[in-house]
C-alpha cells in the first residue's frame, strides 16, 4: 500500500487567475489604441512615399519626352 506524506498541492485559485486575466485585459485595452494609431500613421506614411515616388518618376519621364518642366507653358486640357 502506498503511503502519502503531508504534502500540500500548490497552485493558483480561480480568483487569482481571473484577477490576472482582468489585469492583462485592462493593460491590453489601454495599449491597443496607441498601437492602432501607430499602425495607421505608418501605413499613411508608406502610401505617401509610394505616391511621391510614382509622381516623381512620371515627371522625370515627361521631362525626358518634353524637355525641362520649367519650360512647359502649354496646358492641354
Amino acid at each position: 500500500m502506498l503511503k502519502f506524506q503531508n504534502s500540500k498541492l500548490t497552485g493558483f485559485t480561480l480568483a487569482e487567475v481571473l484577477i490576472t486575466l482582468a489585469i492583462i485585459g485592462v493593460v491590453a485595452a489601454l495599449t491597443m489604441p496607441a498601437v492602432v494609431n501607430s499602425y495607421r500613421r505608418l501605413t499613411t506614411e508608406v502610401k505617401l512615399k509610394k505616391f511621391y515616388s510614382i509622381f516623381t518618376d512620371a515627371i522625370r519621364r515627361s521631362e525626358i519626352d518634353n524637355g525641362p518642366s520649367l519650360e512647359w507653358t502649354d496646358l492641354i486640357i
